[in-house]
């Protein structure tokens, strides 16, 4: 569950809460993980499918502007309730094992001067590093939906989430990042941007489906 809820946050880092609906596939793999991921954002809601996560078909609500989500796990008929704090304990737990203290400044990427394709578009290549940890980004700045992408990190970066995940200073990349790679502990997850449409999303995509038992997320280790 610690991985879903890490790949959730992750998740929140690339897209996030714009004017207009959007739905984005991309494709996560890790050791836990390789499957493609839909997600569907209308407003400050972010939903997130995955096919085959560690419990299988399972999907991730997100309200950015509260902090709070919900876990559905599809072949239980669960939904797992997880509150703001919760979600930022996990995040600040993501820091320590990354070697980043609580309250140090946001990191800054740096430009490698290297370059590559991501499907079509051709990206310039940032790293940021830390004692444990290192991200690299695949910036694509002449992306025809540029200016909309670093606008949804904009503002998730104000969301009510948004001083717990701030690792890594978004705002100095010259563009959206269509490829992510982040190793920590030896262990590596890539997360692909495969498309991006704006199209309308049912606001019931974030609601509990009926049938569904709800419940509340168990406190984290350490948790007060």
């Amino acid at each position: 569950m610690k991985s879903f809820l890490a790949t959730a946050a992750a998740t929140l880092v690339l897209v996030v809460t714009a004017s207009a609906d959007w739905v984005i596939e991309a494709k996560i793999e890790n050791p836990q993980m390789n499957s493609n991921t839909i997600t569907k954002i209308k407003g400050d809601k972010v939903r997130t499918d995955i096919a085959s996560g560690p419990m299988g078909a399972m999907s991730s609500i997100i309200d950015a502007a509260t902090g709070d989500s919900i876990q559905l796990m599809h072949a239980q008929k669960m939904a797992m309730q997880t509150s703001a704090a919760q979600m930022k304990q996990a995040m600040e737990m993501a820091k320590q094992i990354s070697g980043v203290k609580s309250d140090a400044a946001p990191g800054k990427p740096q430009s490698t001067g290297q370059k590559e394709k991501v499907g079509d578009y051709e990206c310039e290549i940032w790293v940021w590093k830390s004692e444990n940890a290192e991200t690299k980004f695949w910036i694509a700045p002449k992306h025809p939906q540029a200016a909309a992408l670093k606008e949804m990190e904009t503002k998730m970066r104000g969301g009510a989430l948004g001083a717990a995940q701030s690792t890594v200073d978004l705002s100095v990349l010259p563009g959206p990042a269509l490829k992510t790679e982040s190793s920590a502990m030896g262990v590596k997850t890539s997360m692909t941007i495969l498309s991006i449409k704006e199209q309308a999303v049912d606001a019931k995509e974030f609601e509990i489906p009926t049938g569904y038992q709800s419940m509340a997320m168990p406190a984290l280790p350490g948790a007060k």
